[in-house]
């Protein structure tokens, strides 16, 4: 794991204070909702100075997406599976046996990360000590010591017996060594130096508060998470539909939800991009006085366009299965049963690590027989463009926040077909059709009547239209943040 020094300029300073913000695999390197966001706010608020710390999974050098506008720059690049962090002396003591090694390291990240009960403050007094001593962590790592205390300690945790937790599944000798190198990987990350701020701003309860945790307990800065999908229960959904053994998607979503429990601790104030996420942090032991809604917002066009009539589909967003893009192929083959003329259109990369998926989802095109009449678009830079020549847009996901292909959708005026998971029931409430995730007749039948029915779609796309105006514009966004991150800044008892 590294920190990649880029080239890069200063921010501008502005007059206002500075604000440290930690993404995981999305800005300013992948295109989606979440980077949209991020760039929305950081380009919007400039009377604040911005430092970026992109968490990146590694491997081949990432492309910045988004130009940064000059009151932000990047504060480096952690790349979690590299191995070049720089190296240091390590200093003996009088008995001749290195300083600063921690053999039950591994032992405590375990326990405080992977047991049903969490002690937050003692995972981060260990993360810690990975900040003050970098060059002890591969050292520790690979100590026989260590790895013993390592799966004595993973035993215990196995053994665990509580009321809200299933049986185990039996772990063999492969999941325990990937565990220890994920252990390593969260040791090392905490370990990357970050620049002096006055407020952390988290993006995701999940990496990207792990060097916030460690800045917070050095320096007291307060720390503001925003949540935009519900780290913790995407992680469930992502073990449920896995065909990975059960050891590994058992320890992937424990990990998921110490991380989480750890940034919800952390955290001054967690602000949910909608109230169904609230729902779920409130349900996690996040205090009810530390949640403040921030409802995404979008700028919508001056004026609306009807439908043009064509019988296209649209569709935004990664290629993931939280998108559950299979569904919406089935959805299409339904429809382009009904409708023959009927066609969709898919734009999105698909998100880094899940090419396989994007894979089996040519496959299933395939299989289908849809041709043309389901084409994967790529990437675009001007979505606005690509809604307004649709006549329905289609979501199939099974989790969201606070879409902001909804937004984007909604803004051009355009009626939405979608599954009634995350904030979408309320954001849609009046203005589109909602169904149960993974019902392929229901969503087939709203896009139906919707093609069939163009006075219907256009005015449901007039509601739309007007409800972004009305709760969901970027004005209102960025006002709203403006506040929060004056008050975090400003004088503290």
């Amino acid at each position: 794991m590294s920190v990649a020094a880029p080239r890069r300029r200063a921010p501008r300073r502005a007059h206002g204070p500075r604000i440290l913000l930690t993404t995981e695999a999305t800005y300013p390197y992948a295109m989606g909702g979440v980077s949209s966001w991020c760039h929305l706010v950081v380009s919007g608020l400039p009377e604040f100075t911005w430092s970026i710390l992109p968490i990146h999974a590694g491997g081949r050098r990432p492309r910045q997406l988004f130009e940064l506008p000059p009151h932000a720059a990047l504060a480096g690049r952690v790349d979690v599976w590299s191995e070049q962090l720089p190296r240091r002396r390590s200093r003996r003591n009088r008995r001749g046996t290195r300083r600063g090694s921690r053999p039950a390291l591994p032992a405590e990240l375990a326990r405080t990360l992977i047991g049903w009960t969490s002690d937050p403050d003692a995972l981060t007094d260990a993360l810690v000590w990975c900040r003050r001593h970098p060059e002890a962590l591969r050292r520790t790592f690979r100590s026989v010591d260590a790895w013993s205390l390592f799966l004595a300690e993973l035993r215990n945790v196995l053994d665990e017996r509580h009321p809200d937790v299933g049986r185990t599944p039996e772990l063999d000798a492969v999941d325990a060594a990937n565990l220890y190198q994920r252990l390593y990987w969260i040791a090392r990350t905490a370990a990357v130096e970050t620049p002096a701020t006055d407020l952390l701003h988290v993006t995701a309860a999940g990496w990207a508060a792990i060097p916030a945790l460690v800045h917070q307990r050095i320096s007291g800065v307060p720390l503001l998470l925003t949540e935009h999908g519900v780290y913790v229960r995407e992680a469930y959904l992502a073990a449920a539909r896995s065909s990975a053994p059960a050891g590994e998607r058992f320890l992937s979503s424990r990990l998921a939800r110490g991380l989480s429990m750890a940034a919800y601790a952390g955290a001054d104030v967690v602000a949910p991009v909608t109230e169904a996420n609230a729902r779920w942090e409130l349900g996690l032991g996040v205090e009810p006085a530390s949640i403040r809604v921030i409802h995404n917002g979008i700028a919508p066009t001056p004026s609306r366009s009807d439908p043009p009539g064509d019988l296209k589909v649209v569709s935004i967003g990664r290629i993931d299965p939280l998108k559950d893009v299979q569904t919406m192929l089935h959805v299409a083959a339904e429809v382009t049963r009904r409708i023959p003329a009927a066609h969709f259109e898919y734009w999105g990369p698909p998100t880094k690590g899940q090419e396989v998926y994007a894979r089996t989802c040519e496959v299933l095109r395939g299989q289908l027989a849809l041709g043309d009449r389901f084409r994967f678009m790529g990437t675009t830079s001007a979505p606005a463009d690509v809604v307004r020549s649709a006549d329905v847009v289609l979501m199939t996901s099974i989790s969201e926040g606070l879409p902001m292909a909804a937004l984007e959708a909604m803004a051009q005026g355009r009626a939405i077909v979608a599954t009634g998971v995350g904030g979408v029931p309320d954001l849609l409430r009046g203005c589109g059709i909602v169904v149960p995730s993974g019902d392929v007749r229901g969503l087939a039948t709203g896009v139906t009547a919707l093609l069939r029915d163009q006075r219907l779609a256009a005015r449901l796309g007039q509601r739309a239209y007007a409800r972004v105006h009305d709760h969901y514009t970027q004005h209102t966004c960025l006002r709203r943040y403006r506040a929060l991150l004056a008050e975090l800044t400003g004088p503290r008892p």
